[in-house]
């Protein structure tokens, strides 16, 4: 399963309040209402940016950028990604929907799950990075590295303390930002950083048990020598908004894409054309 992850933030005109409104209720409805959408993202996750928290309490500081949020979609192939931006529904209701500034950092990755805590549920305080690999490394060096080497010592230092709830690692995959042209994400700042990962905490207080722990130093020692400058961190609540992919936590079928139910009927009369006549019963001739 292929995971598009992207960091944006609110327009300089706007406010983070009035952004994490638009995107929390009105970009949702739209998302779980819109077939193509529906059709290509098998899991799709907010995550929401905590303010207040200090450099001090992280092993990399906080992107300059002042991103607001991260969103999660999972999905089967960027082929199809591809194709539901070109949907009619796509065009007429998701794309008009510009309510965040034109600045994006935007990856397409591979995830793997590194650990899982018993009984682990998702949301709460995640600890995510965005990691710029040191140029002596190619990829694949990077790669290994950070699975084979990098993980094993942090998991050491972290389960100890009975905080960490989950961790996983994401690395980068390649992808033609073709797939993007003449949406929202264009202008996004595409493939940049060379591997995400994402903590799961039980809450803020845990950043400040990382920071006391003996193993701090070392585990930073070990950032150094594979994230270069420009790695930053955020600290986001996670909000799932959907699953069909992760069994016994999936949610049901989308509604928009079960005969009978009022969002297929209402997606069936189309986007365009209700101010023009027609008869009664015809739908407005929009696909």
């Amino acid at each position: 399963m292929l995971k598009f992850i992207l960091a944006g933030r609110h327009p300089a005109s706007g406010t983070q309040e009035r952004y994490f409104y638009e995107w929390s209720i009105i970009h949702v409805a739209l998302m779980v209402t819109n077939p193509s959408t529906t059709r290509v993202f098998q899991r799709y996750a907010q995550h929401y940016t905590i303010n207040g928290v200090s450099n001090d309490q992280l092993w990399f500081p906080l992107s300059p950028m002042g991103w607001d949020n991260m969103a999660d979609h999972w999905l089967v192939s960027m082929e199809a990604l591809g194709a539901s931006t070109k949907g009619v529904d796509y065009i007429h209701r998701m794309q008009p929907h510009k309510f965040g500034g034109d600045e994006f950092c935007v990856e397409l990755t591979d995830g793997r799950e590194m650990y899982v805590a018993p009984g682990f549920r998702n949301g709460g305080v995640k600890l995510v990075h965005f990691l710029r690999k040191r140029p002596e490394y190619t990829e694949p060096q990077f790669d290994q590295h950070w699975k084979d080497e990098h993980a094993p010592l942090l998991l050491e230092a972290l389960k100890p303390l009975g905080i960490l709830r989950k961790y996983v690692q994401n690395p980068r995959l390649p992808f033609d930002p073709v797939h993007f042209k003449g949406t929202l994400f264009e202008k996004g700042g595409m493939g940049m950083h060379a591997g995400i990962e994402e903590f799961w905490f039980n809450g803020l207080e845990d950043l400040a048990t990382l920071r006391r722990s003996p193993a701090w130093d070392k585990v930073r020692a070990s950032y150094a020598g594979i994230a270069a400058e420009g790695s930053f961190s955020m600290v986001t609540t996670e909000r799932v908004v959907f699953d069909y992919a992760t069994p016994g936590l999936d949610t049901p079928k989308p509604a928009v894409l079960t005969p009978g139910t009022l969002e297929y009927m209402v997606d069936q009369q189309g986007y365009t054309g209700f101010n023009i006549p027609k008869a009664p019963g015809e739908p407005p001739a929009s696909r």
